[in-house]
């Protein structure tokens, strides 16, 4: 899928930074939220992105936020959160997100993952 953007639905501020500076450099846009609302406010007007989930999002109701994106948005999405969380993540896989990991594991991969976003927006 073409991407064009990324949005980053968690309250990180340190990783919002990350990912925004990953994204910048690969010629995305980046949009940050916290809210389920802000969410699909920030869906509906958006097309062709890559949506990162922080299944560590305090408040945050995973079956909730999938009700709320459509179901391809999804199959492209990357839920991640602490392993010990598996709960979470479980819940995730369960709410059809076509990537699930662990923190540590999305913490090394988020350059490479924007990058292959861009990659993709790029038609390579």
């Amino acid at each position: 899928m073409k991407h064009s953007q990324v949005i980053l639905f968690a309250t990180d501020l340190m990783l919002g930074s990350t990912v925004g500076g990953h994204a910048a450099s690969h010629g995305l846009a980046c949009h940050t939220t916290a809210d389920i609302s802000g969410l699909k406010a920030v869906v509906s007007a958006a097309t062709n992105f890559l949506l990162l989930v922080d299944l560590g999002t305090p408040g945050l109701d995973i079956r909730q936020l999938a009700d709320a994106v459509p179901a391809a948005t999804l199959q492209t999405a990357i839920a991640y959160g602490p392993h010990v969380h598996r709960e979470k993540l479980e819940a995730a896989r369960q709410c059809g997100f076509g990537q699930v990991m662990s923190r540590g594991q999305f913490n090394a991969q988020v350059g490479q993952l924007i990058a292959s976003a861009a990659a993709a927006d790029d038609g390579t």
